[in-house]
């Protein structure tokens, strides 16, 4: 009889061996990937990872000027304030020298040129403070510029001795349609460090850093965003979430640069909130949430139409209802939120109007005000880095009788009128007593610095401002104040005719203009209002909606966009408003 030699039988533990090498290699491999993850930001650290400046070019250069070395305005960086004097290199002996840095909110438009806006009257306040000492708080604000540009004007002027600077900078960081390098892969490969290295090293091969153009930077460069604002389309960052994630993170990464800046200088350094007009701006574009179905765009349709015309025939109690009811249909659709926040203040409930109004910003799909998301990061930043912060919302909103920011301190959505000027003005100087750059005087002594502020008629200032005011309320659907800013741009040019003799026939002349840009305006805002209520194809023919919309999208290019390409326009117009 044959033996049959039996096979040992294979080890139960052979696969179980495998299976925990093969997770102490994926392991080891994350954990070198983790170190070198973190080799690679601690060398970077410093470097920006978000654009690439290019032509950079300086706002200041120091001249000779009877005989003083003094600092003045280049002629680069032209959205800068034009009007700021030259001043001395060196500082002068006992002189207390402030910049403020920022947009064009910062800049105080548009009253800044003359003694009215936030660094004249704080450069006021503090001569109060200190009789015959040599004072100079210098605007180097500039109107559109977002915290990237920023940071560049603040890396010159730690250079320029200050003893302090103001940042007063966040309404502006939608503007450039920067096309972020994805840094992160998407969720849930995020979360292994392999994967993040694996996926950096094929963007940096792949996508170029976006460009930031220091010299040729001008306002040409909005004429995308105006487009965008005034053929309600939505912007980059609010359609792709990663977008919007990576211009957050390039806010703060920003906000850090310039604290750590100006700390390596020895410069105090105070940052300031960003106040925005909440009540009374409604949010510049709507969109309606992502699935929506037909059937929820239909009820919506009648519940917004039910509540808006409530609101339009003064019975905001009848509005709140259908208003409440369209928000739960679609919670994104941003005017619907700031409707309801109307139809809430109108009928004494300040708290809920505010949560609706705040909702309203943050789902603005264009938003030209600055976001909580920012506010939070610009705190955060202030905390952790030990800055002071001064908050500017708290005098401001105490200004306002139902204590929610709107004209009473404000000419439009961010720009201070001249009260809130002088209250924003006392704010910092406040801020600077607290820092101890204020010696030898108390808080008894810095309330006594107020200000009276009382508006003089200006006709070439005036003009302007109510010009830029009627431009900006068109594009960005302000559509609710649009014949009250007309009415005023009337009585505006009407008086600087009847004053400036020299040049009424220019201002007769604008003003004849303009009568025929809000006819064109007006025509569409009724169409688009139609649009919103579903009741186009009652109210027009398709051949007359047709025109009007090519008469406004027309005046659009003329006026905001000739300088893109007839093909670029095109391709942007969009169809004429339709009912949903």
């Amino acid at each position: 009889m044959t033996t049959v030699e039996r096979q040992p039988p294979a080890r139960r533990t052979r696969p179980v061996f495998w299976l925990l090498t093969l997770l102490l290699v994926i392991a080891g491999v994350e954990a070198g990937s983790r170190i070198i993850e973190a080799v690679e930001n601690a060398s970077a650290r410093g470097k920006n990872p978000f654009v690439e400046a290019i032509n950079p070019v300086p706002a200041f250069h120091v001249v000779e000027l009877g005989g003083r070395k003094m600092v003045q305005r280049s002629g680069f960086h032209p959205l800068m304030n034009q009007g700021q004097p030259p001043f001395p290199l060196e500082r002068p002996a006992g002189g207390l020298r402030v910049f403020l840095l920022g947009g064009s909110a910062a800049a105080g438009w548009p009253y800044h040129t003359g003694e009215t806006n936030i660094t004249a009257l704080l450069r006021r306040k503090l001569e109060r403070l200190y009789p015959g000492r040599p004072i100079e708080v210098v605007n180097m604000a500039a109107g559109t510029y977002a915290s990237h540009r920023v940071k560049l004007i603040l890396e010159e002027v730690v250079h320029y001795a200050p003893d302090v600077i103001l940042l007063y900078n966040g309404n502006n960081e939608f503007l450039e349609n920067l096309v972020y390098r994805p840094r992160r892969p998407p969720a849930p490969w995020d979360v292994s460090a392999v994967a993040r290295l694996g996926y950096r090293v094929y963007a940096s091969l792949t996508t170029p850093l976006p460009r930031i153009d220091v010299h040729n930077y001008d306002v040409n460069d909005q004429s995308s965003n105006n487009l965008s604002f005034a053929f309600s389309q939505a912007s980059r960052y609010r359609e792709d979430p990663r977008q919007f994630e990576a211009l957050l993170a390039h806010y703060r990464f920003n906000m850090e640069s310039m604290v750590s800046t100006a700390a390596a200088a020895g410069v105090p350094l105070l940052l300031a909130t960003c106040p925005v007009n909440l009540k009374d701006w409604s949010p510049n574009v709507s969109h309606h949430r992502p699935g929506l179905t037909p059937e929820e765009q239909a009820r919506w349709t009648v519940l917004f139409r039910e509540g808006t015309l409530a609101l339009e025939r003064g019975d905001p109690r009848a509005a709140i209802g259908p208003l409440r009811a369209a928000v739960a249909v679609d919670h994104e659709y941003a005017e619907a939120h700031f409707l309801l926040g109307e139809a809430l203040l109108a009928t004494g409930r300040r708290d809920e109007a505010r949560a609706e109004y705040q909702q309203a910003l943050l789902d603005d799909a264009f938003p030209f005000r600055e976001l909580p998301e920012f506010q939070a990061v610009l705190r955060e930043v202030a905390a952790r880095r030990g800055v002071p912060l001064v908050d500017l919302v708290p005098p401001l909103e105490a200004a306002s009788g139902d204590r929610l920011l709107g004209l009473e301190v404000f000419t439009d959505y961010v720009h201070l009128n001249e009260r809130g000027q002088e209250i924003a003005a006392q704010a910092l100087l406040e801020g600077l007593l607290a820092r101890g750059l204020l010696p030898g005087r108390s808080a008894a002594d810095v309330a006594a610095a107020r200000i009276e502020v009382r508006h003089e008629f200006s006709a070439e200032r005036d003009t302007y401002a109510i010009d830029v005011t009627y431009g900006m309320a068109m594009l960005m659907h302000q559509y609710g104040r649009l014949d009250a800013i007309y009415q005023e741009l009337v009585g505006t040019f009407t008086r600087a005719a009847r004053e400036r003799p020299d040049l009424a026939e220019d201002y007769r002349n604008r003003l004849g203009l303009f009568q025929k840009v809000h006819h064109i305006a007006s025509a569409y805002r009724d169409l688009v209002r139609a649009a919103k209520l579903g009741l186009v194809q009652q109210l027009y023919a398709p051949a007359d909606a047709e025109r009007i919309h090519r008469m406004y999208t027309e005046m659009v290019y003329q006026s905001k966009a000739s300088n893109l390409s007839r093909e670029e326009f095109e391709r942007r117009r969009p169809p004429p408003p339709v009912a949903p």
